[in-house]
This record gives C-alpha cells, sequence and structure tokens, in this order.
C-alpha cells in the first residue's frame, strides 16, 4: 500500500513538473517568436512607411509653389524635423507606429507604437507615451514592459551611461542619443515624465524592475 501511494505522489510529481516546463517553454518561445516578429517587420515594412524628409519638402512645394525655397536637406543622423510623424504612418498588429527604437549595446530594436491611439500597444512593443513627437525638442517617453526573458525592456538594465541609442522617426530621420543617466525610482514616482530639457532632444525610456515594485529609468540626449 505504501509503494503505491508513493507512486501516485510521484506520477503526481512528474505530471505538475512536465506541465511547468511546458508552460515555461511556451513563454519563452512566445516572446521569442514576437520579438523576432518586431525583427522582420523593422528589416521588411518599417522603410516603406517612412515619408522622407525632402520628399515631405518637395511635396510643400508642388502645393505652395510660391515658396520654391522651402527646402530641407537634413535627412541624416543628428538633423531634427520639426514637422514630427506625419498622416502616412503605419501599423503593427493593428497598432500605430510612431518610429523605430535601436539599442546596440545590448542587441535589441523594437518599433516603438503609439500608446496614445491604444493602451494595450504595450503588450505588443515598446511605446510612446508621454511627449513630444520623436526627435523633436522635450522630452519623449518611452515604456516597455519587463518580461525577465531579455525581450522589450527587460534588457535595459544591462545599458550603461555614454552608450548610444537611435531612434529613426516616420521622415526617416534617425537621431543618435547619448545616455546620460540611469537610475531606479519607486513605482508612485512619475517625475521623469516632466523634466527639464531647456529646448534639446530627449528621450527616456522606463521599465519595471524584477520585483514590479520599482521603475528603471535610461535618460539619453540628442547628439
Amino acid at each position: 500500500m505504501y509503494n503505491k501511494i508513493l507512486s501516485g505522489i510521484l506520477v503526481v510529481l512528474l505530471i505538475a513538473i512536465i506541465g511547468a516546463l511546458g508552460y515555461l517553454g511556451y513563454g519563452y518561445f512566445s516572446k521569442y517568436n514576437t520579438e523576432k516578429e518586431a525583427e522582420r517587420y523593422l528589416e521588411e515594412e518599417f522603410e516603406s512607411i517612412i515619408v522622407p524628409i525632402n520628399q515631405e519638402n518637395q511635396e510643400q512645394q508642388a502645393t505652395n509653389p510660391e515658396n520654391p525655397d522651402n527646402t530641407n536637406n537634413g535627412n541624416n543622423n543628428n538633423t531634427y524635423n520639426n514637422g514630427g510623424n506625419t498622416s502616412n504612418s503605419g501599423y503593427y498588429k493593428g497598432f500605430k507606429v510612431a518610429g523605430k527604437l535601436e539599442m546596440p549595446s545590448i542587441k535589441k530594436q523594437f518599433p516603438i507604437l503609439d500608446e496614445s491611439v491604444n493602451a494595450k500597444a504595450i503588450e505588443v512593443s515598446v511605446v510612446k507615451v508621454y511627449g513630444p513627437e520623436l526627435n523633436n525638442p522635450g522630452n519623449a517617453v518611452i515604456g516597455g514592459h519587463n518580461n525577465n526573458n531579455g525581450t522589450f525592456f527587460s534588457r535595459n538594465k544591462n545599458l550603461k551611461i555614454g552608450d548610444k541609442i537611435y531612434i529613426t522617426d516616420l521622415t526617416g530621420n534617425r537621431v543618435q542619443y547619448t545616455i546620460t543617466d540611469k537610475y531606479y525610482t519607486p513605482e508612485t514616482d512619475n517625475s521623469y515624465f516632466n523634466r527639464q530639457t531647456d529646448g534639446r532632444v530627449e528621450v527616456t525610456l522606463y521599465t519595471c524592475d524584477a520585483t514590479g515594485k520599482n521603475r528603471l529609468i535610461i535618460c539619453a540626449r540628442a547628439d
């Protein structure tokens, strides 16, 4: 009788272990596939939704022939376009795309979605939640979940002051930023949303720590 009870307990434990491993494996591969889908989108579709600055100006000139000198040839890594995002914005998994974020030092890149259109966007990728249009003067705040497996902003803890990040907006303007500050703060603190930039182009990345009780804040400034 004792052996039967022990065997039954072992079977239950084995089933529980297999179930837990299956759940963890499903979660891992689900997040892995989500990240790969984001990479494919950036490589195959993101460029198609960009309206370059010089094309915008050509269209403006076409509609305003009396102002032929209205030009801007600043489509490079360090040129800021006050035009912001255009109406020719694309969608990723049904959510409006605002731009592209690259973090080479941790080998991550994601579509930046516009959370103001749909709050559920943060379940799909990183999102712009506050501030000016990307690559414009002021503090653009970008949030992302910490999924504890290298997806979205869980690897932001490995970013260092001095690291470079890049943001491309929907005009094709790719701006290089340098990380100037990194710190943790309680989840109740949102002062980083309204930090003063004195007219500079800046960005703040935020995510939860492993406990979910604090926020990891990364501040960066356009070079």
